[in-house]
């Protein structure tokens, strides 16, 4: 499986529905999964709590952060087997406009995933696709059944 890019389970949304009600974070950001023709969305469901400057009524940039940290959660928990466990290892994102108090949608690129550790890109965006507002660069540790 080093360095391949495996398919989304049979399961993967059930999956994804499963994670997202057992956490409260993606719970607070109101994070939905769809499935498309070319793999999985991500939406993260506006709310006034996830305004980080009122004057101009844009997402805080940890919202952003967190919910493409957490899309690329979701994505290697729709492709990897049962019993694997994540853990986020670094997160760098780059902004490139001021966001709306509006829904945002994002979606994955799987760079690599190995046997230990996962690399993601998540792109963010509002309205159309290509009017990005953030892109993160998110690394992954894979723990597979009986690793530590």
């Amino acid at each position: 499986m080093a360095n391949s890019v495996p398919d989304l389970t049979p399961d993967a949304l059930e999956r994804i529905e499963k994670d997202i009600a057992g956490s409260g974070m993606s719970r607070w950001l109101n994070i939905s999964a769809t499935a498309e023709n070319d793999g999985l969305s991500y939406r993260l469901g506006f709310a006034e709590g996830h305004i980080g400057n009122p004057v101009i009524r844009a997402l805080h940039g940890g919202v952003i952060s967190s919910f493409l940290e957490s899309c690329a959660r979701l994505e290697l928990i729709a492709r990897l087997s049962p019993g694997v466990h994540l853990r986020t290892t670094s997160v760098h994102t780059s902004y490139f406009r001021s966001s709306k108090a509006q829904d945002m949608l994002a979606r994955i690129s799987l760079q690599r995933v190995g046997r230990r550790f996962a690399f993601v890109e998540a792109t963010g965006w509002q309205g159309e696709e290509d009017n990005v507002v953030a892109r993160s660069a998110i690394g992954i540790r894979v723990i597979r059944s009986g690793e530590e």
